[in-house]
């Protein structure tokens, strides 16, 4: 068995790599269906001199009969101090060792990168009693520093909730202004809004791991907004803007595939600590929720994930009407 990298630029390998992915997905999902879209995955893999972008792996008897694919996101100025991971194993090859053989040469890559921990969000399915992951992280040293869980809005809501929900939490934003757009962020906002992506990981509730400010400038803002775009999906975007200063003080996306807009994926929400507490954050995500209505996308649900511990944004979440559809858990291991 070989573990090598995948050209992402190659039909035949990147098909091989994802058709393992999604047979993993598929039943992880119980046939519903789920995660990124090929092309989504392939826009992440394709442009290396990107802020992050993504190595993909294949393990097997060559690259066109892999058993257990893999994918590191790899960040240029970020989080050194670690990397993330992606593992998958063909529902028809599970129990046979390939998963651990794999996740070896994998930790040795993220050796290579000079990144001495290594981990994995993984995805779980409402179903789930035990997840196969719950046995086979701590096997092989990993430890849980974070759980999310997931949540679905079935879409579109209720004649008049929405507006009811609007009208309810308004009064306590009457000091904010909420502004929203579709795709790329207007110029003279661009600054202000590559500032709240830098400080995020400083401001969500994170109890398990060391984020840090990350590098944002107006040149990432337009990187992220073109691979969006290249993903074949379109990016709802509703900000709050203090009245008196003018500044933004928080933000909040929602992305929809314009190939398959069955599912729209609730992305960042962030509201600066010093301006939590009136109701910003769902005011947004009922802008962005607004604009996908007005889109006239054939959405049947919005999927969001909060770490458990954000109760304030779960309490927002399930006020609109989410409800649990499963969990993502963190592992991490120290490599060296």
């Amino acid at each position: 068995m070989e573990f090598s990298r995948v050209d992402p630029i190659s039909d035949d390998q990147f098909d091989a790599w994802f058709g393992v992915l999604h047979r993993s997905e598929l039943e992880r999902d119980e046939g519903g269906g789920g995660g990124w879209l090929p092309s989504e995955w392939r826009a992440r893999a394709l442009d290396e001199s990107a802020p992050v972008y993504h190595q993909l792996f294949s393990y097997g008897d060559d690259l066109l009969h892999p058993v257990a694919v893999a994918a590191l996101e790899v960040t240029r100025d970020d989080n050194l101090h670690w990397i993330r991971g992606e593992l998958f194993v063909d529902p028809l090859e599970r129990r046979k060792g390939y998963g651990s053989a794999a996740l070896l040469h994998l930790e040795a890559t993220a050796l290579d990168l000079q990144r001495p921990a290594l981990l994995f969000w993984v995805m779980e399915g409402g179903r789930d009693v035990k997840a196969p992951n719950r046995a086979f992280a701590p096997r092989h040293g990993y430890v849980v520093v974070e759980e999310n869980v997931r949540r679905e809005l079935d879409w579109p809501r209720p004649d008049g909730q929405l507006d009811r929900l609007f009208k309810e939490w308004s009064p306590r934003a009457s000091a904010y202004d909420i502004l929203t757009w579709r795709g790329p962020t207007p110029e003279e906002l661009l600054s202000e809004r590559a500032h709240l992506s830098a400080v995020m990981p400083l401001e969500v509730p994170s109890p398990g791991f060391d984020y840090e400010e990350e590098k944002w400038d107006n040149e990432r803002v337009r990187i992220h907004e073109k691979r969006t775009h290249e993903m074949g999906r379109d990016l709802l975007v509703a900000v709050a803007r203090e009245r008196t200063r003018g500044t933004l003080v928080g933000f909040s996306e929602l992305s929809v595939s314009r190939e398959q807009p069955g599912t729209a994926y609730q992305w960042d929400t962030l509201v600066l600590g010093a301006h939590r507490g009136h109701r910003l954050g769902g005011l947004m995500k009922i802008a962005t929720m607004r604009l996908l209505g007005e889109g006239g996308y054939a959405t049947k649900r919005i999927s969001t994930s909060n770490s458990a511990v954000n109760t304030p944004m779960i309490a927002v979440n399930e006020q609109l009407g989410a409800v649990v559809s499963g969990g993502i858990v963190t592992w991490r291991k120290e490599l060296s």
